[in-house]
């Protein structure tokens, strides 16, 4: 054994004598940073993009921002520091021009960028895949459900849950409270999501509006965290069954889909499945796979239905809260939406459609307009990787294969199309260049990946936060941090909103502390 040690020695101290003595070490070290600063600043074909120095090395201080929920507020001090295109790595950039985002999502083109595999947490999905067959091929099977027609047909079960079922508990908990309640309105309207995406996706509701609370909604929002720091730090993915407790919700919500898939087969399998009965379960497992010309397997299934149950329940939700905490800050827009709203609809067995909020309610329509461009649900950008052919963006040449990332926020800031855009100005969408401005809201995206769910989240939101305002008068409890008066030096001493925190969707980082609010009847 001696011998072995000796051996091992000897081997050790010519090793880093003739390979890493610190002469070659450090000489090795020099000549690397020597060939670095010239490339970078003689042949990096990104070195005329402004950006911070360390960028050219590394996407460092991006992935740290990622890791820590701070994505978007990262971005928006670059692009108010160095302008609308930004450097953040050595192969990415950053873009917050309008006019660059509608350009680049404009076609397929563009393909996403590997960051997306990420999200793939199953299979590809509709949402996760890079090949613009796949995601011709998906919407062409499930974008049906989602269609304006398509959703008129189940316009009266969207009413039963986002008017009747919301509602109905509200009344409940203020009949509780001799006329005013307590709730807390983000996990309200996450109920509510769960509840329709439940119905049109399974087609069964999880009666998490009625019982308070379903644990599906605390498995997306764990999911839609994993997910990002998947997207971000690919390697983490090769640790998830080594360290299972990391991704227990994301197994949870996948093993939710693989039992439903199976309860849905034995219905069908035992004829007892309604068949006039059509939802997006339906819809995939009647889909084919265009390369085998089978049925989708377990897994492509199973990537469709989490694909569902996150984008159905967390970013709708998450709109409709910012949109209350909006209202609740800034008293003129909360009186004129009320005003409005209750004028139109002055008893109350009225109901506010989405149909009938476009065509009498356009003061509330134009804020959801404006929360939307301000506080978006998605914080994230949405990245893509440039075709052979470059691109040329707001003046900079960006060369094949850069990673460009759309940044929603920041196109909603840009001032060449906003003015003010700090301030939160709905009458903004009532003017002569509303309809125009309409159309540079990019919170669904844009272009040939708009999202297919855009037509559900107008419904949502026009039927629960419409007939809540109609319902009920709502105000801050006594001891609420926010409110119109604590007002914010970074937001040019408009009032303060609650904390955000972006991993992926941008929610309220502290909901169970900053969405709480009194409602009480109000006396028709």
């Amino acid at each position: 054994m001696s011998r072995v040690f000796e051996f091992l020695e000897v081997a050790k101290s010519y090793f880093l004598e003739n390979w890493y003595s610190s002469k070659t070490l450090y000489g090795a070290l020099f000549v690397y940073g020597v060939y670095k600063v010239v490339y970078h600043t003689f042949f990096d074909q990104l070195r005329d993009v402004p950006g911070d120095w360390i960028s050219k090395f590394t996407a460092y201080k991006f992935r740290s921002a990622t890791f820590s929920g701070e994505t978007t507020r990262y971005l928006q001090g670059l692009h108010k520091k160095y302008g609308p295109v930004v450097r953040i790595g050595p192969n990415k950039v950053s873009d917050a021009k309008t006019s660059d985002f509608k350009k680049v999502m404009a076609s397929y083109r563009f393909s996403k960028s590997a960051s997306y595999d990420g999200f793939a947490l199953v299979d590809p999905s509709i949402f996760s895949t890079r090949e613009e067959n796949f995601n011709r091929e998906r919407r062409r099977q499930i974008g049906p459900a989602f269609s304006q027609a398509g959703l008129d047909s189940v316009e009266n079960l969207l009413e039963s849950i986002c008017i009747d079922s919301s509602i109905k508990k509200l009344d409940q908990i203020t009949d509780d409270g001799n006329g005013s309640g307590y709730i807390n309105y983000f996990k309200h309207f996450q109920n509510v999501t769960a509840d329709v995406i439940g119905e049109l996706a399974f087609g069964n509701s999880f009666n998490a509006t009625e019982n308070g609370g379903h644990e599906i909604t605390d498995w997306v929002n764990e999911t839609m965290k994993v997910s990002e720091l998947f997207s971000s730090f690919p390697i983490l993915r090769k640790f998830r069954y080594v360290l299972p407790g990391f991704t227990t919700k994301d197994s949870n919500l996948r093993q939710f889909c693989i039992e439903s898939i199976k309860k849905r087969r034995d219905l069908i399998k035992s004829g007892k499945f309604d068949q006039n009965r059509i939802d997006i379960l339906q819809m995939v497992l009647s889909a084919e796979n265009s390369k085998t010309k089978q049925p989708l397997n377990s897994n492509e299934l199973v990537a469709e239905m989490v694909t569902m149950l996150i984008a159905g329940i967390d970013t709708t939700s998450i709109s409709m809260s910012w949109l209350v905490a909006f209202i609740m800050l800034y008293p003129k827009v909360h009186k004129k939406v009320v005003d409005e709203i209750r004028t139109n609809f002055p008893r109350k067995e009225d109901r506010i459609t989405y149909k009938e909020a476009k065509e009498k309610l356009p003061y509330f329509i134009a804020t959801v307009y404006e929360v939307l461009r301000i506080r978006g649900s998605v914080g994230f950008a949405l990245s893509r990787q440039v075709p052979k052919s470059g691109v040329h963006l707001s003046g900079y040449d960006i060369p094949q294969g850069t990673d460009v990332l759309m940044f929603i926020a920041g196109a909603h800031e840009d001032t060449q199309v906003w003015e003010n855009p700090k301030a939160f100005i709905p009458e903004r969408f009532l003017g002569p260049n509303a309809e125009s401005l309409k159309k540079d809201i990019v919170a669904f995206s844009s272009g040939i990946r708009v999202c297919p769910g855009k037509n559900l989240a107008w419904m949502e939101i026009s039927m629960t936060v419409g007939n809540i305002l109609k319902d009920f008068d709502i105000s801050f409890p006594p001891d609420s941090k926010l409110g119109p008066k604590v007002l914010d030096p970074e937001r040019n001493n408009e009032p303060k909103l609650p904390a955000d925190i972006t991993f992926g969707t941008r929610p309220p980082e502290f909901p169970e502390r900053d969405c709480n609010i009194i409602i009480t009847k109000h006396i028709f």
